[in-house]
Formats: structure tokens, sequence, C-alpha cells
């Protein structure tokens, strides 16, 4: 991985704005507008107890987002916490932004005290098998072929929980 970096992403910081659009313009399947998940963004960061946003970024340049979440939209399995809305800007693809969030959303779900995280996810199977996420389960979910997928998370130890 390159100099890729993630980040908290705290209400009204300009990452919030970003993290939005690109939500907007690329989950088409949540049916809002740019003002509309920018308001959800900013009620979201602003309890991190259970969830959180990060964004991800190289040399300083905003690159990508993920979220944890306590809750699935429309989910067909009742289990928590999800990674999900991973997004990374299509010019800064294929850098290791999209594990770089992945793996920082899993040592967030860890800090929170879980011990398995959960996604759907459409296109992506293969990449978060690489990553070590298992296939759990193929289902039709809004009307798409989807891939239900889990990953056992190692609890904290002391020495990286300090860290």
């Amino acid at each position: 991985m390159t100099d890729i970096r993630t980040f908290i992403v705290h209400p009204g910081t300009p990452e919030l704005a970003i993290c939005a659009r690109w939500r907007a313009e690329a989950f088409a399947v949540l049916d809002a507008g740019f003002e509309q998940e920018l308001r959800a963004l900013e009620s979201f960061a602003a309890d991190q107890t259970h969830q959180v946003a990060l964004i991800a970024k190289r040399g300083g340049e905003p690159v990508g987002t993920c979220l944890l979440v306590p809750s699935e939209i429309e989910p067909l399995h009742q289990v928590s916490p999800w990674l999900a809305g991973l997004y990374v800007a299509p010019e800064h693809r294929r850098c290791g932004a999209g594990a770089a969030l992945v793996r920082a959303i899993e040592q967030q779900a860890r800090l929170r005290g879980f011990g398995r995280l959960f996604l759907y996810t459409i296109s992506a199977a293969g990449f978060y098998q690489r990553l070590g996420w298992n296939v759990e389960e193929r289902v039709s979910w809004k009307g798409f072929d989807t891939v239900f997928m889990s990953r056992a998370l190692a609890p904290l130890t002391t020495t990286a929980a300090a860290g």
C-alpha cells in the first residue's frame, strides 16, 4: 500500500461534504441527494459509540470513505455490525485505499468490542475474499444478486489496544 491513511470523520469537518457527495452519486439505492446525505452523515458522525464514518486520504487528498453501521438498510440478516458504503474515487482505485478502509473499519469494530463484522456486496466478493472475508450466502437484496459476507475479528491484544 502507498501513503494512504484513514481518519474518523467528525461533524462539521469539510470531509463530510465530500463523503456525502460520493454517497449521493455512487449509491442510487439510497435514493438520497447531496443535502439529505450531508444531514444524515452529520447526525451519524455525532454518535460514534457503535458506528463511525472514515475517510481515506492519499497525500492529504480525500480518496475514499467507508462506514461501520449497527444495521444495514432493509437487511435480510438480523446481525450487527456492518461494513457499509465502501467507496473509492475512480481515479484512486487499485492503489490500496479500499483495503486500507476495510482494515480500518475492522479495527474500529474491534475497538467497540465486536467479534464479527458483516457486509453485502453486489460486485466485490472477490475483493473482500482476498481480505479474509467469507461468503455466507448468495441472496436477492433489493432486486440485486447480492453476496452476504462475514469476517471474524481477532480480539484486540493489550499491545494493539494501546497502540
